[in-house]
C-alpha cells in the first residue's frame, strides 16, 4: 500500500513568465484528519491501512480514528492496525454521532479538517450533512461489482467474485455483463454450489436476490458501454485481451484485469486503495489517495513594472463588473506610482 501510494506524491510549482511576475502553487498536507472504520456487522482493519497510510505519506500532522467496538472490547486486529499506522488518537465510538463529534469537536474528541472512510447509511448521511463544516472523501453507498465476461471466462471465478461482493451487505450489488448466455447459466449454477458452503450465505443470498443482475449483450463493445454508463465501484474484466479493453473504460473506481485479478486482492494486498467511489460517482470521483489529504494554495508576486502593465486592463474589467472598489485598489496604486515618478524627476 505504501509503495503504491508514494507514487501519488505531488509538489507545487513556480512560474516566472516574465521579469517581475512570479506565480506558483504550494501543495500542503491537511493538519488533522478523522478516519471512520466500520465496526458493526464486521470490523475492517484494512480500511485503517487504506486511509492512514496515504495520509501519513501526504504529511498529515494528526490522525484521529473513530470505530465502534462490540461490547466495548477493542478488536485486536483494529488495535494492531492502529499501532501499525501510528494513529494519534482512537475513540471507540461509531455511527452518525462519531461523524458529528469529528466535525464539530467535543470535550474529548478534537475537530478535524476532513473525514474519510466508509460506514453504514447513517454514517453516509451524516457525512453528507457535515460537508462544508469539514471536507469528506465521498458519500459512500452500498458496495458493488460489475464483471464483464465473454465465453472464455471461468464461471466458478465469476460466481466467487459476485458472492465476495454480496457478502458485504444485503444492499450490495453483484452484476455480470456477458456476451454468452451459456456462461450466464453456468455462473448461476456455480453461485448455487458455492452458497452451500458459505458462512455468510444468508447475507449474500439476500443481496443477490435484491441486487444481483445478469445482462446479456451482443458484443464486448456493448458491455463496455454499459460499464461506462453504470460507473461501478469495482469493474472486473474476464475477457480476451482485458488490457486492450482498459483503454476504453472511462468510468470505474478500480478495474481488475483478467482471471487472476479478483477484487479481493484489491481489498487487501495489491496496494491500490479500496476506498472507492460508489453509486455511479466514479463518473467524477476518484479512489482515496495521497491527494485526498492535501490542499493547494496559490501565490503571486508582481513588481511595480509588472503591475503597471496590467493595471489599466484590470481596472477596466473591475469597473465593467460594477466593483468600483476593486478598480480603485488598482488605480490608487497607479496614481501613487505616477506621483513618485514626478517627484524623482
Amino acid at each position: 500500500i505504501k509503495e503504491y501510494h508514494q507514487k501519488q506524491v505531488t509538489t507545487g510549482y513556480t512560474c516566472e513568465k516574465e521579469p517581475g511576475v512570479l506565480l506558483g502553487q504550494k501543495v500542503l498536507p491537511l493538519e488533522r484528519v478523522g478516519i471512520y472504520a466500520p465496526g458493526g456487522l464486521a470490523s475492517y482493519p484494512s480500511t485503517i491501512l487504506m486511509a492512514a497510510i496515504p495520509a501519513r505519506i501526504a504529511g498529515v500532522d494528526e490522525i484521529i480514528l473513530c470505530s465502534p467496538q462490540r461490547s466495548g472490547e477493542i478488536n485486536p486486529l483494529i488495535a494492531y492496525a492502529t499501532k501499525l499506522c501510528t494513529i494519534d488518537k482512537f475513540f471507540r465510538v461509531g455511527g452518525a454521532q462519531a461523524i458529528a463529534a469529528l466535525s464539530y469537536g467535543t470535550e474529548t474528541i478534537p475537530q478535524v479538517d476532513k473525514i474519510v472512510g466508509p460506514g453504514n447509511a447513517y454514517v453516509a448521511c451524516a457525512k453528507k450533512l457535515v460537508f462544508g463544516q469539514v471536507d469528506i472523501d465521498m458519500v459512500a453507498g452500498p458496495s458493488e461489482v460489475m464483471i464483464i465476461a465473454d465465453d472464455l471466462a471461468i464461471p466458478a471465478y465469476i460466481a466467487s467474485d459476485m458472492l465476495a461482493q454480496a457478502e458485504h451487505d444485503e444492499r450490495a450489488s453483484s452484476i455480470i455483463v456477458t456476451t454468452s448466455e451459456e456462461l450466464a447459466v453456468d455462473v448461476a449454477g456455480a453461485i448455487a454450489l458455492q452458497l452451500a458452503n458459505m458462512d455468510t450465505a444468508q447475507i449474500a443470498r439476500q443481496a443477490l436476490s435484491k441486487n444481483g443482475l445478469v445482462v446479456i449483450v451482443r458484443d464486448i463493445a456493448e458491455a463496455v458501454a454499459i460499464a461506462n454508463d453504470f460507473a461501478p465501484e469495482h469493474l472486473e474484466i474476464m475477457a480476451k485481451n482485458p488490457r486492450r479493453l482498459l483503454g476504453k473504460i472511462r468510468n470505474a473506481g478500480s478495474v481488475f484485469l483478467g482471471d487472476y485479478s479478483p477484487e479481493a486482492l484489491g481489498d487487501y494486498l495489491a496496494g491500490a486503495n479500496h476506498i472507492l467511489p460508489t453509486s455511479g460517482t466514479a463518473r467524477f470521483a476518484s479512489p482515496l489517495g495521497v491527494y485526498s489529504f492535501t490542499k493547494r494554495m496559490s501565490f503571486l508576486s508582481f513588481s511595480q513594472e509588472a503591475f503597471r502593465k496590467l493595471a489599466s486592463a484590470t481596472a477596466t474589467l473591475a469597473q465593467a463588473e460594477g466593483l468600483t472598489a476593486h478598480a480603485n485598489s488598482v488605480r490608487i496604486r497607479t496614481q501613487h506610482l505616477r506621483e513618485k515618478r514626478k517627484e524623482s524627476v
